[in-house]
């Protein structure tokens, strides 16, 4: 009974730090996407590096996120 109680508050917690990595995601490709924009000495070749990290980051959190999905559903049957 206490292992049903605290799925969902672990739930919680774990969609809270997901959320805190999408927007630290976000301020990076900001941050980067600025620094193109106003800064002459930001090149495409500092900008891409980061720009592809970014995305294999995102794509690992896409994975991870499917895998709680499949996890939540497990939980429920």
């Amino acid at each position: 009974y206490m292992k049903s109680d605290r799925v969902p508050e672990n739930l919680l917690i774990g969609e809270l730090s997901r959320k805190l990595y999408f927007v630290e995601l976000e301020q990076k490709l900001l941050s980067i996407t600025y620094s193109l924009a106003s800064d002459k000495v930001y090149t495409l070749d500092r900008a891409i590096p980061e720009l592809i990290e970014i995305i294999n980051l995102m794509e690992l959190e896409q994975q991870a996120i499917m895998i709680e999905i499949n996890r939540i559903r497990e939980l429920s049957d």
